[in-house]
């Protein structure tokens, strides 16, 4: 395998991976994150990705418990109220 040193293709993929983790962080990274390289960008936006999810789930976990303590015959309105 060639050794290749970074070129230009290198920084436009660790500036498209910075972009991506931004996506993720809903807002502009921290400035010391573009150090990163691309794949430590990527790790990082996927490590967001999955924690939003993991917490997206718990989340409505808990609505779903919080409801239980509601009558049934409340649950279904409130539901539609709460989105």
């Amino acid at each position: 395998m060639p050794d290749v040193s970074p070129g230009e293709g290198d920084s436009e993929i660790a500036e498209e991976a910075l972009r991506a983790l931004e996506a993720q962080l809903r807002g502009k990274a921290p400035e010391g994150l573009a150090r990163l390289n691309a794949e430590q960008l990527q790790h990082l936006a996927e490590a967001v990705r999955e924690a939003r999810h993991r917490q997206a789930a718990e989340l409505e976990a808990a609505g779903d418990q919080a409801l239980r303590h509601i009558p049934k015959a409340l649950r279904v309105p409130l539901r539609r109220v709460l989105g």
